[in-house]
């Protein structure tokens, strides 16, 4: 049975939410057969895949007399593997003005973001939009489609869904207790996605997007609210995410309030 966060304190939140994506980005690091390194100063993975989200470092702990040089010479080898990267900087960091350091050394910055929660308790249900249905993808053709409404809704290249059909393809669907995914029609179209994660004791929210010709009608919102109330059910407590300047008002409405700032710096892998 996974460990449901009972402890509301703010640390306590803070760390979880870290955790959810800790252990998301984890199993999607195994999805590509990536080789996933856990040391005392990062948790990191690398695929060889050439795009950054392939290759990530998610928790960075330096700290000592000798932070400058050692960090520095984490960066070198890590840029040495002439991978494209991403690294994650979050509120448990340190050092904390690590971005600074990855922009010395040509690391660039590519998003930064409000961590958000809600107490599940706290929601409301509320009334699909007229037309709206939402499913929970329970097979690989489901998958597919999903992969294919994400890309375009999150206006991701091409070549990201190339990428990710040929993950699906040699994997093939299997649910996993963690991740659910959902996809949302209207009038039986395909137009919207979300992905539930519930890792680190949290009910974390990801790829929610909606097609652009259908935005602006609540459905970004549906898709947010139903698989938190299906975590509910499930006896979570807490839901988090990681918001986009589009979603920022949406989640505001729903009754996440904002407790950190994530941010994400790229290495092109020169």
């Amino acid at each position: 049975m996974p460990t449901i966060l009972k402890d509301l304190s703010t640390p306590a939140l803070l760390t979880a939410m870290e955790n959810n994506i800790y252990e998301g980005w984890t199993l999607f690091g195994q999805l590509l057969d990536a080789t996933i390194h856990d040391e005392p100063e990062l948790l990191w993975f690398t695929s060889g895949l050439p795009f950054q989200l392939g290759n990530g470092i998610m928790r960075a702990n330096f700290t000592g007399n000798e932070l400058e040089k050692t960090l520095s010479k984490k960066i070198k080898q890590l840029v040495a593997l002439h991978l494209p990267m991403a690294w994650l900087i979050g509120p448990s960091t340190q050092p904390h003005e690590l971005g600074s350091y990855l922009q010395v050394h040509g690391w660039e910055l590519s998003d930064q973001a409000p961590g958000m929660a809600v107490n599940l308790h706290d929601l409301q249900e509320q009334p699909l939009p007229p037309g709206l249905s939402i499913e929970q993808v329970r097979d690989e053709a489901a998958l597919q489609t999903w992969l294919r409404v994400m890309i375009a809704g999150s206006e991701l290249p091409e070549e990201a869904l190339t990428l990710l059909l040929s993950i699906l393809s040699r994997h093939g669907f299997k649910d996993n207790p963690a991740a659910h995914f959902y996809l949302g029609r209207l009038n039986n179209q395909p137009i919207a996605t979300s992905l539930l994660f519930l890792g680190g004791g949290v009910a974390g929210i990801y790829n929610v997007a909606t097609l652009p010709e259908v935005r602006k009608r609540g459905i970004g919102s549906a898709l947010t609210l139903f698989p938190l109330l299906q975590a509910r059910e499930r006896g979570y407590r807490i839901g988090t995410l990681q918001s986009t300047e589009m979603g920022l008002h949406v989640y505001q409405r729903l009754g996440f309030h904002e407790y950190c700032a994530f941010s994400v710096y790229f290495w092109q892998g020169l």
